[in-house]
């Protein structure tokens, strides 16, 4: 089967998340089972990828910027793409690529969250209010009767919330990258060790954990917080940091490699996560992995990949969130019993399993 993927992003983009680690796990399983994956991208706007690409048996084309990848998918499915592919995987990342216009092909859509306020923390006006407005109304009449697969509950309410028909909606949880002999627990660091992993961007909130750990330190003045990743926001956090009096606790890594995240998700006390929403957390699940229960707010994906009292700790507001922290680093007997269970819970997610009932899914559109 040659199937056809549309994503802003891929793995080599600077700002690639857990969107891209999802679909690129799909994508190389399909691969060595024989079928043929192309994936229509944006260029990274920081380092000049090459246009045209192959890397893990998966054609990669990159063309436009992230707003002028959706003006060029149709040009480029109509001139290069038809009658090519069997397939199509649209994937939605605020805004979709609208291939029910410009393409009668089967398709699925993935959704990994609905971005609802997170376009005001992102964008000025008026591409914010244009990306909500598309979101909301124009994304479910479009794609009305086309399968949709949820990365998580959350987001299949958030999608029936705004038209979407709860038989349309699928959810298929993702897989992580399970520790094995290469690459096993460590021993965690000696200093009580908070880590942030991945994207820095406005809505992560990841200055309002820069700022809460001052407070962090007063009940614990051997701490450290570690910020591996990078992304929008990321040079004027530094700059915060530098700049703060506290720049001897915090070391802000930048992006870091898999053999590198794995050592830090394996070593830290715990993994902190202060977004205003998630659709889920592949970052809190592969913590988990390690015995590295996590924090978050009581928001959208994290309040269900985090189970409150039992892989970790949900906050209700700024003060609680430091509250929740201080309690997991102080209570010795409570870290160790959540990281037993956080470790149990996150046995349960795997990549095989995933790509099983996403395939079963596009075997059932193409009949």
């Amino acid at each position: 089967m040659n199937i056809l993927i549309f994503n802003w992003r891929d793995l080599k983009h600077s700002w690639a998340g857990g969107g891209e680690i999802y679909i690129f796990e799909l994508a190389k399983r399909w691969v060595k089972a024989g079928h043929h994956v192309t994936v229509f991208c944006s260029q990274d706007p920081y380092q000049k990828l090459r246009d045209k690409e192959k890397y893990s048996g998966i054609e990669i084309i990159r063309k436009g910027n992230r707003f002028t990848v959706y003006f060029w998918a149709p040009i480029y499915y109509l001139k290069y793409f038809k009658n090519k592919f069997d397939f199509i995987v649209d994937i939605e990342n605020g805004i979709p690529f609208f291939t029910p216009l410009f393409s009668r092909l089967p398709k699925l859509c993935f959704v990994y969250h609905i971005h609802g306020r997170q376009f005001f923390f992102e964008l000025p006006p008026p591409l914010s209010y244009i990306g909500f407005f598309v979101e909301r109304l124009v994304f479910p009449f479009i794609y009305t009767g086309i399968k949709v697969v949820a990365i998580s509950k959350t987001t299949k309410k958030d999608l029936i919330k705004i038209g979407f028909k709860e038989s349309n909606v699928k959810v298929v949880y993702s897989g992580i990258t399970k520790p094995n002999n290469k690459n096993g627990v460590e021993k965690k660091f000696s200093s009580p060790t908070l880590l942030y992993l991945g994207r820095i961007k406005a809505y992560k909130r990841v200055d309002l954990l820069v700022d809460i750990f001052k407070d962090i330190l007063k009940n614990n003045p051997r701490a450290k917080l570690k910020i591996a990743g990078w992304g929008t926001e990321a040079s004027g956090l530094t700059d915060i940091i530098m700049r703060g009096e506290y720049r001897r606790k915090i070391h802000i890594l930048g992006p870091v490699s898999e053999s590198e995240k794995r050592k830090l998700l394996s070593k830290s006390w715990l993994f902190v996560n202060p977004s205003i929403g998630e659709g889920w957390s592949i970052a809190v699940i592969e913590a988990n992995a390690y015995g590295t229960p996590a924090v978050a707010f009581k928001v959208p994906g994290l309040s269900e990949s985090i189970k409150h009292g039992y892989t970790g700790l949900l906050a209700r507001s700024k003060k609680d969130m430091i509250e929740k922290i201080n309690k997991i680093l102080r209570d010795k007997s409570f870290r160790e019993r959540i990281s037993k269970n956080a470790k149990n819970w996150a046995q349960q997610f795997n990549w095989e399993k995933t790509e099983r009932e996403i395939m079963d899914v596009i075997k059932s559109l193409r009949k």
